[in-house]
């Protein structure tokens, strides 16, 4: 079994490209309780980047499907953006291009996990949208009671056996001003 750990990057100034000081903040304080990976995997964004750097990860991988998204999947992501993930499954049933998206980012994750030798854990670092969407198109029924959207730094910890995913649960972080 592998494991993929795929986390929203901290936070950042609503027009900014880069992390903020609370933003660097809530990543020292997620940093203590991580854990170890094998590899890291960062969007090329520079909060993504930024967010691995701040974990303690100095040259992360990059992997440029992890910052696309699709006009026709993100054009939902404005004000009339999910709310939960069940919500993203309602527009993965309801768009085609959306099930699309999300069957492959799954696919995106699992190619990443296959580099890892059993046992391995991969960190993966994204962004809000781009995880959701994923994680439902890994995981559609473990997904649709996995509550709200993803805040910074929360994400999903999925399970790779025998080529196929097999659990799933999302990772918050513990209620304070900087999480949201």
């Amino acid at each position: 079994m592998r494991v993929l750990e795929h986390r929203r990057h901290s936070q950042r100034d609503p027009a900014g490209v880069h992390l903020n000081d609370a933003g660097l903040a809530l990543a020292r304080v997620v940093r203590r309780d991580l854990g170890g990976f094998d590899r890291t995997v960062t969007s090329p964004r520079p909060r993504a980047v930024e967010t691995a750097q701040a974990l303690g990860v100095l040259a992360p991988d990059v992997l440029p499907e992890l910052a696309e998204m699709p006009d026709d999947v993100g054009g939902v992501m404005g004000e009339r953006a999910p709310k939960t993930f069940a919500e993203y499954l309602a527009q993965i049933r309801s768009s085609r291009a959306a099930q699309e998206y999300a069957t492959r980012q799954a696919s995106v994750w699992s190619e990443a996990l296959g580099s890892l030798p059993e046992g391995g854990r991969l960190l993966m670092i994204s962004h809000g949208g781009v995880i959701e969407f994923g994680a439902c198109g890994a995981l559609p029924r473990a997904a649709r009671g996995w509550g709200p959207s993803l805040g910074y730094l929360e994400g999903v910890r999925l399970e790779w056996d025998r080529g196929r995913w097999v659990r799933g649960t999302v990772v918050r972080v513990p209620a304070s001003p900087l999480s949201r």
